[in-house]
């Protein structure tokens, strides 16, 4: 496997730059970077991918309360990253574990053979994948929260991290009503606890009966 040269691209971030090529920072390190070069690639070359929407631009009309918007925008970014946390949720199936980075909660409905499918039927099997910089060992326990509770469906986990890794084994879903598949992510063994999505070290993705 090809070492990523620093600290690699999320998944989500490179599938937004084989959108529209337009981050620059993403540009500058795959310039370098083999590894996550081919991530890219692999991308790119995925036949099941959706086109990119076309949005039509429009002409900027210039405001005058622009300039200082921009500004105190800039300090706002500046404060969160003070005040933000080690380990945090990034955004609702990724989180940011302190000594790894970022870890990425993917879903694969094996019923419908879908990638990250938000909606599922009685019988679909689901299987979970992770994605986290290479190099990175992780510690990951799978929780599904319905009205009735939380169940933990596969065996605690530990793994190399990489692009979609895939945890050992699959479970199904029941009833009719909305399920949070969540990950607890962790250096080390992880306590079975409740859990409260958007917690620290936790990622989750709400899938809905069809």
């Amino acid at each position: 496997m090809i070492a990523c040269i620093g600290e690699p691209v999320s998944w989500p971030r490179l599938e937004a730059f084989a959108l529209d090529g337009r981050d620059a920072a993403t540009k500058t390190h795959l310039d370098a970077c083999p590894a996550c070069a081919r991530c890219l690639a692999e991308i790119c070359s995925d036949v099941v991918a959706l086109p990119p929407l076309a949005v039509p631009e429009r002409a900027p009309k210039r405001r005058w309360w622009l300039v200082p918007a921009m500004a105190f925008a800039a300090a706002a970014v500046i404060l969160l990253v003070l005040w933000r946390r080690d380990d945090e949720t990034v955004r609702g199936d990724i989180t940011r574990v302190k000594g790894i980075g970022d870890v990425t909660l993917g879903l694969v409905r094996d019923g419908a053979i879908r990638d990250d499918a938000t909606t599922f039927l009685p019988g679909d099997r689901w299987k979970v994948v992770v994605t986290c910089p290479p190099r990175a060992n992780v510690h990951v326990d799978v929780v599904v929260i319905d009205p009735d509770g939380a169940d933990y469906p596969l065996a605690p986990t530990q793994l190399a991290c990489g692009n979609r890794v895939v945890l050992p084994g699959a479970f199904a879903l029941t009833g009719t009503a909305p399920n949070q598949i969540c990950i607890r992510v962790g250096t080390g063994e992880l306590a079975r606890e409740p859990l409260l999505p958007g917690a620290p070290g936790t990622a989750c993705t709400t899938v809905t009966p069809e």
